[in-house]
């Protein structure tokens, strides 16, 4: 994080600016949550003293030089400059929080957007394939069910449709959870 101090009618001392700077690092979780790195914040502290009215003001502008950026500006007056700038680092902690939260939010839309999105492609997709998709038999000679069963055997397959030789129907064969065979045919 880069500070810039600036003082207008009034001398800043060095005691001032480690005051300010300690008081920012305050700021630092805040920061951190929002996924903005150290290095790419700028602040500038302008401190000002109205003779006139003997008050102190404390102007604070954060910038974050990030895709999306953004910029946070607090200044508060009081009669005691460190009371100034405690007030100063509640509001922007203010800011910082109701951010965190806009961002979050702002990431949990576009979330559900892409969600969304995501969903209609796979509807659109299933609307474009045909529902049943007519297949040719695996196999057109004739098999016994015994031959059939030592051909799923060897596929590996779950299922195996054939054309019964005996009978001259077509039948299904099928592995059980059991760990047998199961048969279909018609009129059975």
């Amino acid at each position: 994080m880069r500070v810039e101090h600036v003082g207008k009618n009034i001398q800043l001392t060095d005691f001032i600016k480690d005051y300010t700077e300690h008081k920012l690092e305050r700021l630092l979780p805040y920061i951190k949550d929002i996924d903005i790195s150290e290095d790419s914040v700028q602040v500038k502290v302008i401190y000002d003293f109205e003779k006139h009215g003997h008050r102190n003001r404390v102007d604070m502008h954060i910038n974050f030089n990030t895709p999306g950026g953004g910029v946070i500006h607090a200044w508060e007056e009081s009669n005691d400059l460190y009371s100034a700038i405690d007030f100063v680092i509640d509001e922007v902690e203010r800011q910082l929080v109701r951010l965190k939260a806009r961002r979050k939010e702002e990431r949990r839309r576009l979330a559900k957007l892409k969600e969304k999105e995501r969903r209609e492609a796979l509807e659109e997709e299933s609307i474009k394939r045909p529902l049943i998709v007519l297949e040719p038999m695996p196999l057109e000679k004739p098999l016994t069910v015994e031959d059939a069963m030592m051909l799923l055997e060897e596929t590996g397959a779950f299922f195996l449709p054939f054309r019964n030789a005996e009978s001259g129907e077509i039948n299904v064969i099928y592995r059980k959870k059991a760990g047998n065979y199961g048969l279909i045919a018609p009129g059975v």
